[in-house]
């Protein structure tokens, strides 16, 4: 398990294209596990919630600014 940083998980994400990566969001509060993939022009989100969110990088980069993720699988 690796863990990084917002911008750091966007560039693997970026390189691993169509890949899911599990990863929890860890804020120092709470940790949330994500299935997240990138498809080229959209980052999808889902999360344990089940809600599925659809990002542009730059809307995922100020949504968490400051968050840590724990990589715990690349699927």
């Amino acid at each position: 398990m690796k863990k990084v940083n917002t911008k750091e998980l966007l560039e693997i994400m970026i390189n691993l294209q169509n890949r899911t990566i599990e990863a929890s969001l860890n804020n120092g509060i709470f940790n949330a596990t994500h299935f997240l993939r990138f498809g080229g022009r959209k980052l999808y989100d889902c999360g344990i919630d089940s809600a599925d969110i659809s990002w542009n990088i730059d809307e995922f980069l100020r949504h968490y600014p400051q968050a840590f993720w724990e990589i715990e699988q690349i699927v």
